[in-house]
């Protein structure tokens, strides 16, 4: 068996685990350690890390259908790993010296990364000094180190940086009390005045281009790819997961549910086997879609090929039409559970409430992803802060 394949079977057996493990994680606001510890032990951390570094330097493929079959599971436990792999995989494209710190005991380690540049970074000898609070530290309960975006300001020039912090060097604030994606501990991050040497910094725009000090580093195509259709094949992985598992738990509960006051089986009723019918179609085609998106940027990078604007628009299109698709899809399930799927410890409830929560991220805003394809299709050069 195939280390690609073997890697998607330790997923798909640990989805029912982190299903029994997802009302904890929830009143947690984070994952449970052994949850870490598994995501850790199956491999899954360090899949796309090179194997110069001793990770297993694979395609995005083998990353997008675990995470799916993680989301089955829990979407929380999904979506941090998807991140905590992505950002592996960033950092594997630091400068040298940053890798072998990173690096040294082993393939993977545990970094919230926030793109968000809400901090400064003023130029000292040697490095930068890093200031700035950032919203949305996924992962952050657990964090080594921390990569955050802060903008470098020298004379006219304007650069948005992402630097690599140790975890000592950084305050987490608790802020996460959120209605969905609760075990994801997405807490606030914050430095105060904080040097980072120069190896620890790379401009965002060579993450955004694949123009990293890695990218010539590495044998592995990965190393070349651009950041922006990378996060968002792979955040919306685990979403797409989530509404298949909650589809599956729909069908079940369509079995076995008699409608109170009229003793109707809902297995026999027209309303609940539509409602089953369009969300498996739906979904399926999302699959497809974003089945179809990741061989585009595996088989491009792998001959040696590189994304276009077009490309990457086509990319931001997939995974807000993807995780838009399974948003409608997991609310018209809900809405046709009953009002007993509303208790804490039913997954579909819980599956609504994170999807709900996780389409809000800035990669997945419908109007915002649909109007930048439209201005790309035809033409128009979107505005220069737009991540793509």
């Amino acid at each position: 068996m195939e280390y690609g394949e073997a890697l998607l079977g330790r997923a798909r057996d640990l989805a029912p685990v982190l299903a029994d493990r997802a009302r904890n994680a929830e009143d947690a606001r984070r994952l449970p350690d052994e949850t870490v510890a598994d995501l850790a032990g199956a491999g899954l951390l360090d899949v796309l890390v090179p194997r110069s570094l001793g990770g297993a330097g694979l395609g995005l493929d083998a990353l997008v259908g675990a995470c799916r079959e993680i989301g089955r599971g829990c979407t929380s436990t999904g979506w941090v790993t998807a991140v905590y792999a992505l950002h592996n995989w960033m950092l594997a494209l630091f400068p040298e010296q940053a890798r072998r710190e990173v690096f040294a005991d082993r393939p993977y380690t545990f970094a919230p990364c926030t793109l968000a540049p809400t901090g400064t970074a003023e130029p000292v000898d040697g490095g930068h000094r890093v200031t700035g609070r950032w919203s949305w530290g996924s992962g952050a309960p657990h964090a080594e180190w921390v990569m955050v975006d802060a903008i470098v300001a020298a004379g006219e020039t304007v650069e948005p940086r992402i630097f690599l912090i140790p975890r000592e060097d950084v305050t987490v604030h608790d802020v996460w009390h959120t209605s969905g994606m609760r075990g994801t501990g997405s807490n606030d991050l914050e430095v105060t005045d904080r040097f980072v040497p120069a190896h620890r910094s790379v401009p965002l725009r060579d993450f955004v281009k694949g123009t990293t000090p890695g990218a010539d580093d590495h044998a592995e195509p990965a190393a070349r790819w651009p950041m922006v259709p990378v996060l968002v094949l792979a955040g919306a992985a685990p979403v797409l997961g989530a509404a298949e598992g909650t589809l599956a738990r729909f069908r079940d509960r369509l079995q076995e549910r008699v409608i109170a006051y009229t003793g109707a089986r809902q297995r026999d009723l027209m309303s609940g086997q539509m409602r089953l019918a369009k969300s498996t179609a739906d979904l399926a085609a999302a699959r497809l879609l974003l089945d179809d998106a990741v061989a585009r940027l595996d088989g491009t990078y792998a001959s040696g090929g590189r994304f276009g604007l077009p490309d990457r628009a086509w990319v931001r299109l997939t995974g807000g039409h993807v995780v838009g698709t399974a948003r409608t899809a997991v609310n018209e399930l809900c809405a046709a559970g009953g009002a007993s799927i509303q208790f804490l410890d039913s997954p579909l409830q819980r599956a609504q409430r994170d999807i709900n929560t996780i389409s809000g991220h800035v990669v997945f805003d419908l109007d915002a992803t649909y109007g930048l394809f439209g201005k790309v299709d035809l033409g128009v050069d979107p505005d220069p802060t737009t991540l793509v």
